[in-house]
């Protein structure tokens, strides 16, 4: 698989079990344990009514001197629900004023017309736009290209920066992180909304090029919105922290201009790289092995996932499974078959 492909294939591990089923029952016997943690949800009642004619839904949220937004989910996730019901709620005159939100069932069978080569069903639609994990956010101008797209859960200050950031059609020239940045010095905020956080597993590494293990490399910056929750929710699990032997674990400013060596031996700064790497949120995972990225992952996780993540590249699963999806699904059953139940929504 090229690398271009293979980096939007994991570049978001969100919600991946979807994929495995029509949603996240089990069908778990007595002697099987079953997968738990899985949310219903409601679309709100003011998202658009749509005839999913994607052209007109666009070109009507233009005409009104807005952007489209495709809310692509799947029942019974529990990040698509959180992303309803705190993120979208939370925002609610924001995108009312600005956006158009139309949902989308990424295993629904209702007709999709994108362009003139006729309709397909909604699934076939997920698939066109190569949406791999729920939920996916994808905002469209107004002859319906996409212009920004979220892959997962994101918190309601990443959110709300994405949508100022869509909506003033700032990506037209610049990324979110430099938005993000430009926003911050704009108010002259007297604080930084986030101080970097230790970690007992953290390395200082300059010189990539001499390492042999797996590398696990955290970029974060002083403007990250989300970090202190991956702190606080990920990285002192002991699942987590025991996945994490395999790795060279190190953790990079990604505005930072200090001289370091990347994995071929070329000198770099940690904002090149980041830069390099097309990394549009902070914090942002990436996962290397022999100097190839293997995974990454760019908004927040639950337990099980994330783990599930880092085994992927830190066993080097990814030699002997087509994808981390397959990986997943047998991480699942491996558990399924012990009795023992798999929480999806394990936020401990």
């Amino acid at each position: 698989m090229p690398v271009r492909a293979r980096i939007l294939f994991l570049s978001i591990i969100v919600c991946a079990v979807a994929f495995l089923g029509d949603g996240y029952a089990s069908d778990a016997t007595a002697k099987r344990g079953k997968i738990v943690g899985g949310l219903s949800h409601e679309i709100p009642g003011w998202f658009k009514d749509s005839f999913l004619d994607i052209r007109e839904d666009a070109k009507e949220a233009a005409d009104a001197n807005k952007h489209l937004i495709l809310f692509m989910s799947l029942n019974g996730c529990p990040y698509c629900t959180k992303m309803l019901d705190e993120v979208f709620e939370g925002d609610k005159k924001f995108i009312q004023k600005h956006f158009d939100s139309v949902a989308i069932n990424i295993k629904g069978a209702r007709e999709v017309t994108l362009d003139d080569s006729g309709e397909i069903t909604e699934k076939q639609f997920a698939g066109k736009m190569r949406v791999l994990f729920t939920p996916t956010i994808l905002f469209l101008d107004g002859n319906a290209k996409p212009i920004y797209r979220i892959n997962g859960l994101w918190n309601a200050k990443m959110f709300h920066a994405a949508l100022e950031f869509v909506q003033s059609k700032s990506y037209k020239k610049m990324s979110l992180p430099s938005f993000v940045k430009a926003q911050a010095l704009k108010t002259k905020a007297p604080k930084r909304a986030y101080q970097f956080r230790d970690h007992d597993k953290l390395s200082d590494i300059e010189d990539f090029s001499k390492l042999t293990k797996p590398v696990a490399v955290l970029f974060e910056d002083k403007d990250c919105m989300s970090c202190s929750t991956w702190h606080d929710k990920l990285w002192h699990r002991a699942d987590v922290k025991e996945r994490l032997k395999k790795f060279v674990f190190t953790r990079l400013d990604a505005n930072s201009s200090k001289v370091i060596v990347d994995f071929q031996g070329n000198k770099t700064t940690p904002a090149k790289w980041a830069k390099k790497l097309a990394l549009a949120v902070r914090p942002a995972l990436v996962l290397f092995d022999k100097g190839v990225e293997r995974q990454r992952v760019v908004s927040e996780l639950y337990g099980f996932h994330f783990q599930v993540a880092l085994g992927y590249v830190g066993g080097g699963h990814y030699k002997t499974y087509k994808n981390w999806l397959d990986y997943l699904s047998a991480e699942q059953e491996k558990v399924l078959s012990t009795g023992k139940n798999v929480d999806i929504g394990d936020r401990r």
